[in-house]
């Protein structure tokens, strides 16, 4: 199984033709079938698959992490630029969310686009709850079990409900899981349930215990001291052969794991591209 991927938009880039963006998205070739892994928010998705030459007309399908606007903010865009494609995402992606900051004051971070602006662009929308395998050895975890005592949604986060405004556990943050012969290559946006437990539960679906690498953010921004220990313990117990982070993980948070495990860990940037054979 041959992987090529190549980051399409991150909080850095790698170059100056590169345009950085608060955001995550992530192109994936298995064996030559490319699967987009969120969108990012606005326009360094197009920018920068420009600059790097991907031609995004060949994304057969993509894939949302959780509903946050800079990981779906530009699928309308992309839609309007390649046609219509299968989405796959929870279905709680579309739920009106804020987070708060330190004064309480609501910002803005759901989608900014409505599920049937989402149709109407061109998505076709595969929800999905749970654990799916969307292609032979390609899976997605569907929301992932909270099974640490020390991991949380990493934030401030409220949504609307019935009962009015209530804390966001951010229950459709998910993964992508490749199931590689080398190890598993685990993609996650944020990993708002928790790197640990998006860890486990990727060697839980797939009965997999080595990873080849974990890709994308950790959500370890705001993290407690005891937070960012647990999660160092695990991960010197538990290592990926590669920790690829970035977007949220936090640049105290990404020193430790670069102090504690070494060149394992490795900081992406838009404009990263990296195989696995």
């Amino acid at each position: 199984m041959k992987v090529e991927m190549t980051i399409l938009v991150e909080n850095t880039a790698s170059a100056a033709a590169l345009a950085g963006e608060w955001g995550f998205s992530a192109l994936l070739t298995v064996d030559g079938y490319s699967l987009l892994f969120d969108t990012g928010y606005r326009e360094a998705l197009f920018k920068n698959s420009h600059q790097l030459r991907v031609p995004l007309k060949e994304i057969a399908e993509i894939i949302i992490s959780h509903g946050h606007y800079d990981h779906i903010g530009a699928l309308p865009a992309l839609l309007a630029k390649i046609g219509p494609r299968p989405v796959t995402a929870h279905p709680g992606i579309f739920v009106k969310r804020y987070s708060l900051g330190a004064g309480g004051q609501k910002l803005e971070v759901g989608a900014p686009f409505s599920e049937t602006q989402a149709v109407d662009a061109g998505a076709r929308f595969r929800f999905t709850a749970g654990p799916q395998q969307i292609r032979p050895g390609i899976y997605v975890t569907g929301a992932i079990p909270r099974q640490t005592a020390f991991e949380d949604s990493g934030g401030r986060f409220v949504a609307e409900t019935e009962q009015g405004l209530l804390e966001d556990p951010i229950e459709d943050d998910m993964a992508l899981v490749i199931d590689h012969p080398q190890g598993l290559i685990i993609v996650s946006g944020c990993a708002h349930a928790g790197m640990v437990n998006t860890l486990n539960y990727a060697r839980e679906i797939t009965g997999k215990e080595h990873i080849q690498a974990y890709v994308g953010g950790a959500h370890l921004l705001n993290a407690s001291p005891r937070r960012i220990e647990a999660t160092l313990a695990y991960l010197g117990q538990n290592r990926p052969d590669r920790i690829m982070i970035g977007h949220c993980t936090g640049f105290y948070a990404a020193a430790q794991m670069y102090q504690q495990l070494g060149p394992a860990v490795v900081k992406i940037d838009a404009g990263s591209r990296c195989n696995f054979i």
